[in-house]
């Protein structure tokens, strides 16, 4: 593993998190010996916790696969006020929008975790999709999930109150809980600051509303998830509200 950029050393990672390209979803058409190939031609960078990755309007091309922990990606209006864009982990690709485009970095991506990515510098990320057509229609396709994602933001933006932008963020951020059960989860449970983050809203708009869902038995909040107790009735408010 080459040293880390940024730090002048990188400890090598544990045996179940060698890099790979072939973890990402858009390369996963790579043999063993093309991701190893790719591979000599990339480096790796180790990131602490608050650690950012790029700053919103720099000039960098560099592709990034994250390896371990989690990056986010996010727009800074001023001191204390940004709004999450989206999380990445383990084989998620990010930061290719500037590589294609030639243009500034779009938003801010900080390490939320102590991470580590795999940097695909630009060239050799242009020459991977010069000569796989299957990485670069894979590549289309997540962009175009991505936009569909965007276009429900806005719509959510649009025609959603504060509250019900909140039940949406919670059933999107939540997964099924393991029990077989109706209960989905938030794990680790996100602070009511980073809620509003995510919905563009105030801190103290979120804390109030969390702890009516509290009140009403909908939402419990525990040290190690937020619990959403009826995630049925949370999208049956969101569907009345939509419907005027």
């Amino acid at each position: 593993m080459k040293a880390n950029a940024t730090t002048g050393s990188a400890l090598p990672l544990p045996a179940t998190t060698l890099p790979t390209l072939r973890g990402c979803a858009i390369f996963a058409g790579l043999t063993p010996e093309e991701d190893r190939e790719w591979l000599l031609r990339c480096h790796s960078r180790t990131l602490s916790a608050g650690e950012s990755l790029v700053d919103f309007e720099d000039m960098s091309k560099d592709v990034f696969i994250v390896q371990t922990g989690e990056i986010r990606a996010v727009l800074r209006f001023s001191v204390g006020k940004e709004a999450i864009l989206g999380s990445f982990k383990r084989g998620d690709i990010l930061g290719e929008q500037s590589a294609i485009d030639d243009m500034a970095r779009s938003a801010s991506l900080m390490a939320v975790s102590d991470a580590t990515v795999t940097v695909i510098p630009c060239i050799v990320f242009l020459d991977i999709l010069r000569q796989r057509s299957d990485v670069a229609l894979a590549l289309l396709q997540l962009l175009s999930k991505r936009i569909r994602a965007m276009n429900d933001r806005l719509s959510e933006l649009s025609f959603l109150d504060t509250k019900h932008r909140l039940y949406n963020t919670l059933l999107r951020l939540s997964r099924v809980r393991n029990d077989g059960g109706r209960e989905r989860i938030i794990s680790p449970p996100l602070v009511h600051a980073e809620l509003a983050e995510h919905i563009g809203a105030s801190r103290e708009t979120v804390s109030r509303e969390m702890s009516r869902l509290a009140r009403e038995q909908l939402v419990e909040r525990t040290s190690r998830a937020i619990v959403l107790k009826n995630p049925v009735e949370l999208s049956r408010r969101i569907s009345r509200a939509l419907e005027g």
